[in-house]
C-alpha cells in the first residue's frame, strides 16, 4: 500500500504497526488521508475511528479489512469511515477511492465551497461568482474546487497533478499552467474577489479578497 500511495503522488508520512501507535498519532498529527486496517495486532480499529471522530479530527479515512462483510462495513462506516475495501487490495481500485477521498475531502466534504464572491456547487457542479452563473471546463471546475479547498495555502505542482489530474509523475507538459491562466481570466472577467499566485519553484496561492 505504501508503494501505490507513492505511485499516485503522495508521501507516506507515518507507517504504524498498532493501534496504540496509530491512536497517538491520528489524534495530533494533520494527515491527507489515513488508510486503516481494522485487524492491528493490539486491537481493533473502529475504537480509533471513533476517538477520532469524538476528537472533531476530519481526517478522510480509508478502512481495510480482510473480512468486510455487510455488517463490518456497516460498523465501519458507522464509526466514521469514509470508504471501506476488501484486501487482498486491487491495486488500481485501492489507488482510485484513496484520490476519490482526497478530491471529495473525506469526512470534511461540503456540497459548497466558498471563497470571496466565488461559490462552488460540488453537487450541480456549478459556479456563482456573486450572483453571476460562469461557466468552466470540466477540468478547470477540478482545479477551482481543489484551490478553494486549500484557500490561502500553497498548492504544490505535484498535488495539482496527484489529486486533480491524477498523474503520478509530471508529464512534460505545461497542462497546469494552461488551465490556470484559464481560470484566472474567467474570474478576472467575472470580477472574482479571488486571484491565485504563483510563487515560482514552490506551487500556487488561491486567496480571498481585496488584492494588494
Amino acid at each position: 500500500m505504501e508503494r501505490l500511495l507513492r505511485e499516485i503522488g503522495f508521501s507516506v508520512v507515518e507507517d504504524v504497526e498498532t493501534a496504540t501507535g496509530a491512536r497517538a498519532r491520528m489524534l495530533t498529527t494533520p494527515y491527507s488521508v489515513v488508510v486503516l486496517d481494522l485487524q492491528l495486532p493490539d486491537g481493533n480499529g473502529v475504537p480509533l475511528l471513533n476517538a477520532l471522530r469524538r476528537a472533531g479530527r476530519d481526517t478522510p479515512v480509508l478502512v481495510v479489512a480482510g473480512t468486510l462483510n455487510n455488517d463490518v462495513a456497516v460498523l465501519a462506516l458507522d464509526a466514521g469511515a469514509d470508504d471501506a475495501i476488501r484486501k487482498p487490495i486491487e491495486p488500481n481500485v485501492f489507488k482510485a477511492r484513496v484520490r476519490a477521498l482526497v478530491r471529495r475531502g473525506g469526512a470534511k466534504r461540503t456540497e459548497q465551497l466558498i471563497a470571496g464572491s466565488v461559490a462552488l456547487n460540488r453537487l450541480a457542479h456549478e459556479v456563482y461568482v456573486g450572483t453571476e452563473l460562469v461557466c468552466f471546463s470540466a477540468r478547470e471546475f477540478a482545479f477551482l474546487e481543489y484551490f478553494l479547498m486549500h484557500v490561502g495555502e500553497v498548492v504544490p505542482r505535484s498535488a495539482l497533478l496527484a489529486h486533480v489530474l491524477e498523474l503520478a509523475h509530471d508529464p512534460g507538459t505545461n497542462v497546469i499552467d494552461v488551465n490556470i491562466a484559464r481560470l484566472r481570466r474567467k474570474l478576472a472577467s467575472a470580477r472574482a474577489t479571488v486571484w491565485i499566485s504563483s510563487l515560482r519553484g514552490v506551487g500556487f496561492v488561491l486567496s480571498a479578497g481585496k488584492k494588494k
